[in-house]
This record gives C-alpha cells, sequence and structure tokens, in this order.
C-alpha cells in the first residue's frame, strides 16, 4: 500500500497544475521577419537599400535593411507590428536595422537607426520581456517599453525628449533615465546630460477660430525660454500624416497655402539646447476663398474731397461682391451695407461728413459663396477744395478770394512762381476766405487753395490758377524828373 502511494505522488509531480505560469527562454523561441508598413506619406519619401531605391507610397511594406529617406517640406510614418507609429521629419535619414517578432507571441523587436534628423514615436507598452523598440543615433541609445518620445540626431548631437512614460538614453560612456516631460542631450565622445525640463506648451489662446487669409500666419504670445518654435498643421489630432513641419525662429509663425477646411495647429517651443518643449493644440477653421479683391481707391489713408466718393477694386468674371463702409474700424456702425454689388465700383449714397471712414468688400462666388472680407481700408473725408476767383489787383496789394466754407473751417493758401510750388512766395493760413498779399514784381504768377476742418484735417489743393501780374504802376513824381533840367536852360 506504501508503494502504491509513493508511485502515485510520482505521477502527479510530472503534470503542471492549471494556472501555473511558464517561463521559456528567449533563446527558445522561433524570431519571424517583422514588416513595418506605410501609413502615410507627405511629399517626396524613398526608401530601399544603396542601388535598389524606389518611391514610397502608403500601404507599402519596408523590412529590415531598408532605409528611407525624406526630402524638404516632406515626412513619413511607419506602423509596426506592434502598433508602435514612427513618424520621421523631413530631411531625415533612417534605417531599419532590425524587424522581427517571435512566433505564436506578441513581442516585438525593433532597432532602428536615425542617422540623421529627427523622428516622433508612440511606443505601444511592452508585451513580454523580449520586446524591444530602440532608436541608435551617431551618439546614443534610446530604449523604451511603451512611451511618446521624440528624438533628434546631428552629426555629433544627439537629442531625446520624452512626453510620455520614461526613456532609457545611453551610450559607451554612461546612461540616464529620463522621465516624461524631460529631456536630455548627448554629444558624442560624452555622457549623456542630465535630464533637464521641457519648456512648457505655448499659449495659444490668442489664436483665431477662423482664418481668413492665405499662406497663414501665426501670431503667438512670446514663450519663455524659447529660441525657436516648432510649427506642423494636420487634420486629426493624432498628427500622424502632418500637412506641413517646419521651424521658425519668430512669430508670427508663417503656414502654407492649404485648401479650405478645419485644421489643427502643433506648436512648441525649442529652448537654447535645442530640445523640443510640450505640445500645444488649436483648432481652427480655414476660410480663404473666394480671396477678397484688391482695394484700389480710395488708397490707404488717402484724402477724399468728394462729398459722394466713388469706390473702387479689382474684379474677377462670375462674382459679385459685399460692400462696407463705416465710421468705425469695427464696423459696428454702418453707413453703406451692399450685399450683392455687380462690378468693381460703387458710389456712396450720401454726403460723408468730413472725418475718418473706412471700407471693406468681400467676393461673393456662385460655388464658393461669400468669402472672407479684405482688409479694412480707412481714408479721410476732407472738406471740398473751394475754386479761387479772379485776384482784385491794386496799385500796392493783392487780393484773393475763394468761396468760403462752413464757419468752422480755416484755409491755407500758397502762391508761386512755378506751378510745382517748390518755393511758395506766399504760404499763408487764414481763417478768412480771403488773402492780402503785398503786390508782386509783374510777371506770371500760380495760386492754390485748401482747407482745413476743425479737427485739423487738411484736404488736398484745390486746382491750380495761373495769374498775370503786371507790374507796379510809376509814381507821377517820377515821370517829371526828366523835364527838371530843361526849366533852367
Amino acid at each position: 500500500m506504501a508503494e502504491a502511494t509513493a508511485a502515485q505522488s510520482h505521477h502527479r509531480s510530472l503534470h503542471i497544475p492549471p494556472g501555473s505560469k511558464l517561463r521559456i527562454p528567449l533563446a527558445w523561441l522561433r524570431p519571424q521577419p517583422a514588416v513595418a508598413t506605410v501609413i502615410s506619406i507627405r511629399g517626396q519619401v524613398d526608401a530601399g537599400r544603396d542601388h535598389d531605391r524606389h518611391a514610397v507610397s502608403a500601404g507599402m511594406t519596408l523590412q529590415t535593411g531598408d532605409v528611407i529617406r525624406t526630402a524638404a517640406n516632406s515626412n513619413v510614418t511607419l506602423q509596426f507590428e506592434d502598433e508602435s507609429r514612427l513618424l520621421l521629419h523631413a530631411d531625415s535619414k533612417l534605417r531599419l536595422e532590425q524587424l522581427q517578432r517571435f512566433e505564436n507571441t506578441d513581442m516585438v523587436q525593433t532597432q532602428l537607426k536615425l542617422e540623421r534628423g529627427r523622428a516622433e514615436s508612440q511606443v505601444r507598452p511592452a508585451r513580454g520581456e523580449g520586446s524591444r523598440f530602440d532608436i541608435t543615433t551617431p551618439s546614443a541609445v534610446t530604449a523604451v517599453r511603451g512611451t511618446s518620445y521624440r528624438v533628434g540626431a546631428e552629426t555629433a548631437t544627439a537629442r531625446a525628449e520624452v512626453l510620455e512614460g520614461e526613456v532609457g538614453v545611453a551610450n559607451e560612456i554612461a546612461s540616464v533615465a529620463v522621465p516624461a516631460g524631460f529631456g536630455t542631450v548627448v554629444a558624442t565622445g560624452a555622457a549623456p546630460e542630465p535630464p533637464v525640463k521641457l519648456l512648457p506648451p505655448p499659449d495659444l489662446s490668442g489664436l483665431p477660430a477662423v482664418v481668413e487669409r492665405v499662406p497663414m500666419a501665426f501670431h503667438l504670445s512670446p514663450l519663455a525660454g524659447a529660441l525657436a518654435y516648432r510649427l506642423q498643421l494636420a487634420t486629426e489630432p493624432e498628427f500622424k500624416a502632418p500637412l506641413y513641419d517646419a521651424r521658425a525662429t519668430s512669430s508670427p509663425l508663417q503656414g502654407p497655402d492649404l485648401p479650405d477646411g478645419e485644421y489643427i495647429i502643433r506648436v512648441r517651443g525649442i529652448d537654447a539646447r535645442q530640445l523640443e518643449g510640450l505640445n500645444a493644440d488649436h483648432h481652427f477653421i480655414l476660410n480663404a476663398r473666394p480671396e477678397p479683391p484688391f482695394l484700389i481707391s480710395p488708397p490707404p489713408d488717402g484724402a477724399v474731397p468728394e462729398e459722394q466718393p466713388v469706390f473702387r477694386w479689382s474684379e474677377s468674371a462670375g462674382r459679385t461682391y459685399h460692400f462696407q463702409l463705416a465710421s468705425d474700424p469695427e464696423f459696428s456702425t454702418l453707413m453703406m451695407d451692399v450685399k450683392d454689388a455687380a462690378g468693381r465700383t460703387i458710389t456712396a449714397r450720401r454726403a460723408l461728413q468730413p472725418g475718418k471712414h473706412y471700407w471693406r468688400v468681400a467676393a461673393i462666388d456662385p460655388r464658393e459663396g461669400e468669402g472672407p472680407f479684405s482688409d479694412v481700408q480707412p481714408f479721410l473725408k476732407v472738406p471740398r477744395r473751394p475754386p479761387l476767383e479772379p485776384p482784385s489787383i491794386g496799385e500796392k496789394e493783392i487780393t484773393v478770394r475763394w468761396r468760403a466754407g462752413s464757419p468752422d473751417h480755416h484755409y491755407h493758401f500758397q502762391l508761386a512762381k512755378d506751378e510745382s510750388f517748390s518755393k511758395p512766395i506766399a504760404n499763408t493760413p487764414t481763417r478768412e476766405a480771403q488773402v492780402n498779399l503785398a503786390h508782386p514784381v509783374g510777371g506770371r504768377y500760380y495760386m492754390r487753395v485748401s482747407t482745413i476742418d476743425r479737427e485739423g484735417n487738411e484736404g488736398t489743393f484745390g486746382p491750380t490758377q495761373a495769374v498775370d501780374i503786371p507790374g507796379k504802376p510809376v509814381p507821377r513824381w517820377l515821370l517829371l524828373v526828366p523835364v527838371i533840367p530843361l526849366l533852367f536852360l
């Protein structure tokens, strides 16, 4: 009976109880080749080996040993077999050093070499001890087990910026753990620098919800510590395929000419170490079409003497226009609002009072509808130019009169020997609608006058009038001088 019990105990020791965990050495698992899939592309990207390169297209798969290169203003997003993603920026070169997965497991090993440029990675949490996601640069290696981070590589320097999780950065000298919100710089032949805090997100609260001009310009509030900015534009919040990616050193940040639609702008500051900080995103609508016409007259800040001025703008075939005239730059007090003006001119419907006025025009296209207004164009309504009456010429002085305007107007009179009035003989301000001048030397003269309103706004000079002024009359006693000697003969 004792022998039977011993045999049963030995038999049970050869079975694995349900729920037990087994640890199988990684060396026992059979590795299988893995691939990277191109999920989006922008611009010019090629891939392959030294003598077998080809343009990259969405849906294409890449293998171990392939080298991907992006041109200027280009980028590509790769997805690996564990659903991790990498966005390769413009002017970058990435080598797929090793892509493999282990049979019958979820473990994937992705080893990449960023030879130059920048890359953004979103790495899925590791599934098993054998999973790896490493990016090597000429200066260091970054190793993660699930995080979001960025890597930049230059000839002698590498940079790592961690957005989520933690990244190990190491070279042959030392290693450092970089937590979320920090970054490090690694120079060739030197240990990784201690992690430093990344710049906070820029303040984008002042950016508009609707952008009405292309190319776009984004005015930012300055970010303390930022020497430059990274600007990206996309149509989806994950930024899998940025439509635009650029670096700028000052505000406003210039964007591209894109079709009308809904977009997301992403901005981050770049510090003195060239580490890129945390992202700030802003959703906006681009509504720049049809583009507004070019405003011709009155010109910006031009003086307009006409009581009912004519407004002119450039014209495009098949379009009508929305015209507005206001007494304030916010257009809260409209003086005219014509929503379907034909042609390229319109006349003010009533006489305008002297002072500053504002106008703008939007184009209306049969297919696209009404576009944004043009920039606001101010002009100055000045008093009408008074016509001069023929001068009254006396022996000692001449008097020039003109039609008086409003009682609070005063005037500016000029008299010159040349039509250009480069050296006026008289340059006289007066509150009366006339001026008295000493009788000048005989000859041809030119006169003109302008009106100044009570706010001090001076209108343009009226038409120049030419006048021939005879010489001064000779005194009678001078006529007797030649005959005096005859009285004594």
